[in-house]
């Protein structure tokens, strides 16, 4: 593992200041860093928010190309100047506002990176647009919680809109658990690395997509209410009800307690 206090040091050498509000907590176990690499193996990755670089030092050797993009100049400028990372491409930008399509290395076939919170879901997300459809996989470092919604299938508090949207297109895998002990400075939560595979066939017709959005959005307005009630304010309560029959799916039942297929047959039923 690397040394709390090397970090540290380097961080106050460049003047960086770990950033609650950007999610800054850097990687210290090599090991986790080693393992990532494995799985994100690649010919063309891009990683989010490589930071110092522990692990962007061992996904040069595992994938054939490599582009980064971090928010932060200062650390986009260390991680430059690191001889180790020559072949490798280091931008100073933020990710949820770039274009991909305009990035060294694309197309990618993997994304890759230790997401902050602030922006798990968006990132998550954008898997879904077709300027990233080349990507075969992602491999994120989330907060448990995230990677629990991620991967809910169905029943409970952690099923929901997060894990629906991302469902019909990736399959996620829990690759392993990362200690707060392992990341400096020390977060008050516990993470966890996934990998999502995107499927051969996706489950939902991308044509059929937004109605799927606006379906699962609706059904989880309100997780205490019944799927007829919470359908009842996008469809209007007579059609809401005819609709459920249709798909098969009892009118008194919350929407945490369906399977993730319900919301495909109903999403079937409301583009007619």
């Amino acid at each position: 593992m690397s040394s709390r206090n090397d970090v540290r040091r380097i961080l106050d050498d460049l003047g960086v200041y770990p950033r609650k509000k950007l999610g800054q907590n850097f990687l210290l176990n090599e090991g986790v860093a080693a393992k990532t690499a494995e799985v994100a193996a690649s010919k063309s990755a891009l990683e989010i928010g490589p930071g110092l670089g522990v692990l962007t030092v061992r996904l040069a050797f595992t994938c054939d190309s490599l582009t980064c993009v971090e928010v932060s100049e200062r650390l986009a400028a260390y991680l430059r100047a690191l001889p180790t990372l020559s072949a490798t491409t280091v931008l100073e930008a933020d990710f949820l506002e770039l274009d991909p399509r305009e990035l060294p290395g694309y197309p990618f076939d993997c994304l890759v990176g230790n997401l902050p919170y602030s922006i798990s879901s968006p990132v998550l997300l954008r898997l879904l647009e077709q300027r990233l459809g080349s990507v075969k996989k992602a491999v994120f470092m989330l907060q448990r919680e995230v990677a629990q919604r991620v991967r809910a299938s169905g029943g409970g508090k952690s099923f929901g809109r997060l894990h629906l949207q991302i469902w019909p297109f990736f399959e996620a895998e829990k690759i392993l658990d990362v200690g707060p002990d392992d990341f400096y400075p020390r977060p008050a939560v516990s993470s966890r690395v996934l990998l999502l595979k995107r499927r051969e066939r996706a489950l939902l017709d991308p044509s059929l997509l937004e109605d799927y959005r606006r379906v699962v959005k609706a059904s989880f307005a309100s997780r205490r209410k019944t799927i007829l009630n919470n359908l009842a304010r996008l469809v209007g309560k007579n059609s809401a009800r005819v609709l459920l029959g249709k798909a098969g799916i009892e009118p008194g039942c919350r929407a945490e307690e369906l399977s993730p297929e319900c919301f495909l047959r109903l999403t079937e039923e409301v583009s007619g």
